[in-house]
């Protein structure tokens, strides 16, 4: 069994079109059983044969944030719900790709700041997903801006949230607003937030490797660490919260497998992040972990922890389990 707890599908604004039909061709021939999709960070859909970007954002001397839809390339001021139409597209195009050997879970994108509690609390209502995702970087809002409304309802329905996490240490490679901006989405500041507000979270792209942020994931019941893509990672210095020279000499899923214990590790894809230096689709995750950790350590990473951290059917996962047997 391996369920796989983060990918992506739909159109994004810099990244191009990802195709369920491709996603789920990936899953057949990597053996994943359970695939959580989400929105692409910067999505686009077709609404009345116009091209509509959800979400672009500025900022004013780092302080004021300007929202904007972008429609036919023309900037629209957005007030509330920027994801709204996305999802229950996304939510639909799940739907209408049911695939009998693999179960496909939506995780709706929300924003923290202008989506409107009536909106949310009515989505998760209607479609009850297992998670949410939020992208800060992507959708322009840090950790200490997140409506508190908003964190009600998510701790009502008692939702985790998968959390896009980056860092940048270095005063070269980009600009000065994309170091502030990543850094604004620091896994340290959203695990403050997670547990000031004893909230359940996924902390993506392995915490960046930040040492007190793995510290407290280990001592957290509600708090988890997933893994994707560890190649794209596992290239690149300024995705971690590691000195370069150090990085060079370390590698990324051993040095997780150090820090973490199993219980707190899920495995996730990125779908279609996980590229390798050609740009080509990365199929050999799965073997890396595998070769990492042992039988039973295999067993939590892969799909015991993610059964029990987002409330899985038992029942349905038995079913797969036998199901695969069988073949």
């Amino acid at each position: 069994m391996i369920i796989d707890t983060h990918s992506h599908i739909g159109n994004d604004f810099y990244c191009g079109n990802i195709k369920i039909q491709d996603y789920i061709q990936f899953c057949k021939k990597n053996k994943i059983d359970i695939g959580f999709l989400m929105p692409t960070p910067w999505p686009q859909y077709k609404d009345n044969n116009q091209y509509v970007t959800s979400l672009i954002w500025e900022h004013d001397n780092y302080i004021k944030k300007n929202y904007y839809s972008l429609i036919n390339g023309n900037k629209v001021s957005i007030e509330s719900n920027p994801y709204k139409n996305v999802n229950y597209n996304c939510f639909d195009e799940i739907n209408k790709n049911h695939c009998s050997d693999i179960q496909l879970y939506f995780v709706p994108l929300i924003h923290g700041v202008l989506d409107n509690a009536n909106y949310l609390e009515k989505m998760l209502g209607e479609l009850n997903p297992k998670a949410v995702k939020m992208h800060g970087f992507g959708s322009g809002f840090s950790p200490t801006e997140i409506k508190s409304d908003i964190v009600e309802i998510l701790k009502y329905y008692d939702i985790p949230i998968i959390l896009h996490t980056s860092v940048y240490n270095y005063d070269y490679g980009y600009g000065a607003d994309t170091k502030y901006w990543r850094n604004e989405c620091h896994p340290y500041k959203w695990i403050e937030f997670l547990l000031k507000n004893n909230l359940k979270g996924v902390l993506n792209h392995g915490a960046c490797l930040h040492n007190e942020t793995i510290d407290l994931v280990n001592k957290s019941e509600k708090i988890m660490v997933a893994l994707g893509p560890d190649l794209d990672i596992s290239k690149d210095f300024f995705k971690v919260d590691i000195p370069k020279e150090t990085y060079l000499k370390i590698e990324y899923l051993k040095y997780l497998k150090q820090k973490l214990v199993s219980t707190k590790i899920l495995f996730d894809i990125d779908y279609n992040w996980n590229v390798d230096e050609n740009n080509n689709i990365d199929n050999n995750s799965i073997q890396r972990v595998s070769e990492t950790w042992s039988e039973n350590e295999l067993d939590n990473i892969l799909y015991n922890n993610a059964l029990e951290f987002f409330k899985l059917s038992h029942n349905e996962v038995k079913a797969k389990i036998l199901k695969n047997t069988k073949n």
